[in-house]
């Protein structure tokens, strides 16, 4: 979806990259979906899942920063 709308040409991550950012993702979502709705638990970790997004992005690379957010938030339910 967002990865879509990348036009640059010199890709950041190749696709063993970007599998490793979205597993990642997904399992930092499982997790912060089990812990209580609201809880300052789970806000911790919604926390962490952006923290986590940005080291990844300010490290140089976008597309895995962006796989990571997307399929955290489909495991949260945001998307």
């Amino acid at each position: 979806m967002a990865m879509a709308s990348c036009g640059d040409a010199t890709p950041d991550a190749n696709d063993t990259e970007l599998e490793v950012a979205a597993a990642a993702g997904r399992a930092m979502g499982e997790h912060a979906a089990a812990l209580p709705e609201n809880s300052m638990e789970q806000q911790n970790a919604v926390l962490d899942i952006r923290a986590r997004e940005t080291a990844i992005r300010d490290a140089g690379y976008p597309s895995c920063a962006d796989t990571f957010a997307i399929e955290a938030a489909k495991k949260l339910g945001l998307e």
